[in-house]
This record gives structure tokens, sequence and C-alpha cells, in this order.
């Protein structure tokens, strides 16, 4: 075999190669494509089977409700201004007695179905016996006892944040006072519609049957800013005394501060402006607030450090923001000693705990005090979350100058490199070419 011949075989050789590399390059791409498309389907399919199986989990729960006697709300009638001032106590009796076996957590679960004051009276056949979670203003109410001996029932007149009005009849006459609001829950099955007197003055309106009254709060608006004058009344603790930092949950004030952070993370704008001016969390700032907590009321703080603990999320019951899970965090900054600090977030926040340090941006609430597990009296400052960003490791100020100098050194070595590499290509070259000059010459002879 020639040189020729030689040459043409390893460009033969090297084509095939090439066409090889093409080839799974092709495929390379198209497996990524396939793997891509599958794993969108997986994901949509992973979606679909999460709803379905929400829906069959309340399908299920559907089934486990109390059987009503269909029979007898079938002879419920209000479609007529007649009809609507007769009350059909068999009807009555039988959602009396089948709702007393629910909790409210049963409503919570079926996901709070609500009523829809805007339709038709046409529509209450169809919505006879069904479960509807009710709040409002509790207006007027009354006990009644139909019979000697039979159990007295709570006759409520309610009007909810929309200004609608209900009547609502609680089989347990309350035993506790709903606040100065006198706002109420009232979860139970619809009736019909009834035209009933209470306070001298008849009113038409849906009419629910419940296992009982219990308090609630008035549902927040979105503020942009903290009420001061609600601050102003919230008492700190003394050192010394040993709290339930669980009560916090059923503060007005914190519910407030909740409040306002979520309005104020609602778009990047009102966020920024809240967040504007922040004060910096350091050792002297934190005797400060020891010494003065009602100056710094309702401010909003940078607070950084590291979790001390695993942050935690719990059910929660009734507040004015319908939330059915806080979440709460101890942190701690080795600059401030060994002062923790506590961190409320309504819902499901994500603390994540697997990045450090942590810097929040929250609202300053107050001073909580509580007892150590060696007996030491402490008190931690208390922050409501607005958001939360990680900060970067501290960086002297010379490791610019540093990673300057290791870049040159690299650049330096690597030109070097470079032209050492491209010297010797150069003389394989020309030495290359020499053996060949010299092989022609001989062959020429």
């Amino acid at each position: 075999m020639d040189k020729k011949d030689l040459r043409r075989m390893n460009a033969q050789e090297a084509a095939v190669k090439d066409k090889r590399r093409i080839i799974f390059a092709v495929g390379g791409l198209v497996l990524c494509i396939v793997v891509l498309f599958a794993l969108n389907k997986k994901a949509s399919k992973a979606e679909e089977d999460a709803a379905k199986q929400i829906q069959d989990s309340r399908t299920s729960i559907m089934q486990l409700l109390p059987d009503l006697d269909q029979s007898i709300l079938d002879n419920v009638r209000d479609s007529s201004y007649a009809e609507m001032g007769i009350l059909e106590i068999d009807a009555l009796q039988e959602l009396g007695t089948k709702v007393r076996t629910l909790l409210p957590s049963w409503f919570a679960v079926l996901g709070e179905p609500k009523f829809n004051f805007q339709g038709s009276e046409a529509d209450a056949p169809a919505l006879r016996g069904k479960l509807f979670r009710m709040r409002g203003e509790l207006l007027d109410a009354r006990p009644l006892t139909r019979n000697a001996g039979s159990e007295t029932e709570y006759w409520c007149h309610i009007r909810n944040d929309s200004g609608e009005d209900f009547l609502f009849v609680s089989m347990t006459v309350p035993t506790e006072l709903f606040g100065a609001d006198n706002y109420v829950l009232a979860d139970g099955y619809f009736l019909k519609y009834y035209r009933h007197t209470l306070s001298d003055t008849p009113i038409t309106a849906p009419l629910f049957v419940g296992r009982e009254l219990s308090p609630s709060w008035r549902l927040l608006d979105p503020s942009l800013e903290p009420d001061m004058q609600l601050m102003a009344g919230v008492k700190d603790h003394p050192l010394g005394t040993d709290n339930r930092v669980e009560d916090l949950n059923t503060f007005p004030a914190m519910w407030h501060l909740a409040n306002v952070a979520a309005s104020v993370r609602e778009t990047p704008e009102t966020l920024a402006a809240a967040t504007e001016g922040s004060l910096i969390m350091d050792h002297e700032l934190l005797e400060k607030v020891s010494k003065d907590p009602e100056i710094y009321r309702g401010r909003v703080f940078e607070v950084g450090g590291m979790y001390a603990g695993t942050p935690a999320t719990v059910r929660i019951g009734e507040n004015p923001m319908r939330k059915r899970k806080m979440s709460s965090a101890w942190i701690r900054n080795d600059f401030n000693g060994d002062v923790l600090v506590h961190l409320k977030a309504p819902g499901d926040f994500d603390f994540d705990t697997n990045r450090d340090p942590v810097v929040f941006h929250a609202y300053f609430l107050m001073l909580w005090a509580y007892v150590d597990t060696e007996g030491i009296p402490r008190r931690a400052p208390v922050f409501v979350v607005v958001d939360n960003y990680y900060d970067d490791p501290y960086t002297p100020p010379f490791a610019g100058q540093m990673v300057a100098l290791f870049l040159g050194i690299a650049v330096v070595i690597g030109a070097l490199l470079f032209w050492l590499v491209k010297r010797d290509r150069i003389k394989s070259e020309v030495s290359m070419q020499a053996m060949l000059d010299r092989r022609q010459h001989r062959a020429k002879r």
C-alpha cells in the first residue's frame, strides 16, 4: 500500500468517524427531546392524578357524611310568599339531628363551601340539605323551646361581610361570648328561604341549621400601613414570666401585621416601598429594642441569622385572614449573643433550612417572655415576616485583589503554555517538512 492509498484510507476513516459523531449527536438530541416530552407528559399526568385524588377524597368524604331522609326534605316548600312563612318542623329536626355529628374540620376539608346569595329562590330545592360555611355579625339571637321537655333551639339573625342577611338555628345554646364585634362562625345545612321575626321586623332570608355557633374574626381588608393605634395597645411581657408562644395566634395585633405583610408583598413596588429604610437588627439596636420596645413596634426590620431548631407549621382555628395553618421559626445570630428571635408567618411559609444565613424583612410585634429549659428567664423579640432572602457568606475586603491576582497568574500561565505548544507545533511542522523533502530528494535519485 503506497502513501496515497494510506492517506486515502485515513481520510475515509476520518469521514466515517465524523459521520458517526453526527449520527450520535442527532441521536442524542432526539433522545433529549423524547426524555423532555416524557417528563412533561409525566408531570401533566401527576397533576391530573393529584386533582383526581383531591376530587376522589372529597367524594369519599361526602360518602361518610350522615344520610339525610330525602323524602322529608322533598316536602319542604319555599316557592311562594306563603310557603316561605311555613316552617316544616320535621325537616328542621331531621337536619338538627344529623348536624350534631359534624365538626368544623368537616367543612374545612370540604373546601369551605359558600352559599350563593345572588342565586334565585328557584335554586333552593337543589341546595336543600347541602352543607355551607357561613360567617358574619350576630345581629339578634334568642332561644326557643317548642314544647315542654324538648331541647332549646338558638335562633339567630346574622349578616355576612357582603351585607347579606341569613337565619341560623343552632341546636346548641352557646355558653361563650363572641368578642367585641359579636362575629360568629355558623356551619350548617341549608333548609329553605324562610320569613321570620326576631327583632319585631320580619325578614325573609336563607335558613340554615347548624350544630353550634362559635367565635370568629371579621375578614381583614388589605392594608399597606400598620395601624399604630392598634400597635400602641400591645403589651410586652415582663421578664421572669413564662408564656405560651402559641397564644400569639390569638393576638389581633399579630394578625394585623400579618395582613399588612401579605398586602405589601403583593407587588414589587409596594414591597420595595415598605422595606425601604428597614432597621438593621444588630447588637446595639437589640439593646435599644429591649429597653424601649414600644418605640419600634410596627417598624420594618432586617433580621438575619441561622435557624435554631426546625421551623414548624401547625393547624390553627378561626382567624381574620382565613388561613388554615401558621408557620413559625426561631433564629439566632452569634453577633447578638444568646438572644433568640421568634418569627411568625401565616400559611405555609417556606422557611428553607438548607440555606444559611437567612435575612428576613419583618414587622416588630413585641417582646415575648419565657423561661428556657435551664430555668433562665428570657425575652425574645417577635417579628411577623414579610419576605426573606439568603445572605452571601462574608467576603474580606482584599478578596477582590486576591481573585484578580490569581486570574492574572492563570492568564500568564495559559499564555505561556499556548506559546510553548505553538512553538513545538511549528518545530514539528518544520521537522516533518524537512523529512518529506529528504524523502522526495532520495526518490528522485
